[in-house]
């Protein structure tokens, strides 16, 4: 009988065998033990992830009151003259006379300047004697008229004949008058245009004056801004070159500029002592109704996904964006309403966390040059 031996050509020939022997050895190895997947996953539950580690962030907390203050508008302006008159020559002719310096009080009625009477008295006396000739001759056509010896023609021509003589006398006595120039209200010579010597023609300038009691500031404000506003109300003036004053809206004007869409208004400061120029740039600060308002740094003021802005604060550890409106700034700080009377406000790390957060709140004493107030206050009042 002969001995049948596989070799490496035969078993070549029937790759389907090694297949086989394969597949049933991997099938016996895993059918003795847990798979390796098996095993991983039992250490990654033995493991936690970091995912699932709850990481608390801390955040350095300050509890804020609310205190009561004016909402203020605030506004540029500039100073300008209550009137501003430029006074004309009237009448042609030199200046014979100057009574009034460049920068002087002026007051109602004080002479200005005056402009040489020429021949006007001349003119004033030969219209005065013609008109006593006129009367004359009027009287005489009136009698006749009613004698029936002359028509109504000639009476007519006789009266406007009188009547021209009398418009003439009163041309030449308002010509007399308007060569002596006065000062139409109390003001400041601010500028005057004429020396002795010179020769104006009727409508040339003499002179400008200025009245600056009341001085004018005049700004212009929004259409959100202008329902608030009213007449009466107080304004602080604050000009650039340092000086503080104090004035009274007297005028809100009825329609905007179609331009700007702004509207100007007008505030009057007292200034009988003509201390305080125009032309002056100024800011206005118009207080309007008192509201509960929290005093913080602008460095805290924050942003949410939508561009809103706010301030983030912490309610039982729980991170919360307020949207706030500034009402009034200040040097060292900003007045701010819609976080109520009392907030616990995030400044240190609020960069950090975002609102639905969970935080460690620690919380800090409030800054007295920031709120003016202790923590353990309740409510302020600031007039």
């Amino acid at each position: 009988m002969m001995k049948f031996t596989p070799n490496s050509s035969w078993l070549a020939q029937r790759p389907y065998l090694i297949a086989a022997l394969i597949t049933f050895v991997l099938v016996l190895w895993m059918a003795s033990g847990p798979s390796v997947a098996e095993q991983k996953s039992d250490i990654k539950a033995k493991i936690p992830s970091h995912d699932e580690k709850q990481v608390t962030a801390k955040v350095k907390v300050e509890t804020r009151l609310g205190q009561h203050i004016h909402k203020t508008i605030e506004l540029y302006g500039r100073t300008e003259p209550d009137r501003i008159t430029t006074l004309k020559a009237e009448v042609r002719g030199k200046i014979i006379e100057v009574l009034a310096k460049r920068g002087s009080k002026v007051s109602k009625g004080q002479v200005i300047a005056k402009i040489a009477l020429n021949d006007l008295p001349a003119q004033l006396t030969r219209s005065k004697a013609l008109l006593n000739q006129r009367e004359v001759e009027y009287q005489g056509a009136l009698k006749l008229n009613q004698q029936g010896y002359q028509g109504k023609v000639h009476l007519a021509q006789s009266y406007a004949a009188l009547e021209s003589v009398h418009a003439e006398i009163k041309r030449l006595e308002l010509d007399i008058a308007n060569t002596i120039i006065k000062a139409p209200f109390a003001g400041v010579l601010n500028t005057r245009y004429v020396e002795v010597g010179d020769y104006v023609a009727s409508g040339d300038d003499i002179a400008m004056i200025a009245d600056l009691d009341p001085l004018i500031v005049r700004a212009h404000v929004t259409e959100l801004q202008i329902s608030q506003l009213s007449v009466g109300q107080v304004a602080q003036v604050s000009l650039l070159n340092g000086e503080q004053a104090q004035g009274t809206l007297r005028y809100i004007a009825s329609v905007g500029n179609d331009a700007t869409n702004t509207f100007k208004i007008e505030v009057a400061i007292d200034n009988k002592e003509a201390k305080l120029l125009a032309g002056l740039s100024s800011e206005l600060a118009i207080d309007l109704d008192k509201m509960s308002a929290i005093k913080i740094s602008p460095a805290l003021l924050a942003l949410d996904e939508q561009g809103n802005i706010g301030v983030k604060s912490v309610k039982e550890s729980i991170v919360q964006f307020t949207p706030i409106e500034i009402i009034k700034s200040e040097s060292d700080g900003i007045w701010l309403t819609g976080l109520g009377e009392q907030a616990d406000i995030i400044v240190l790390g609020q960069g950090f966390v975002r609102a639905g957060d969970k935080v460690d709140a620690i919380f800090d004493k409030v800054d007295d040059q920031v709120n003016d107030k202790p923590a353990v206050s309740t409510h302020a009042v600031q007039d």
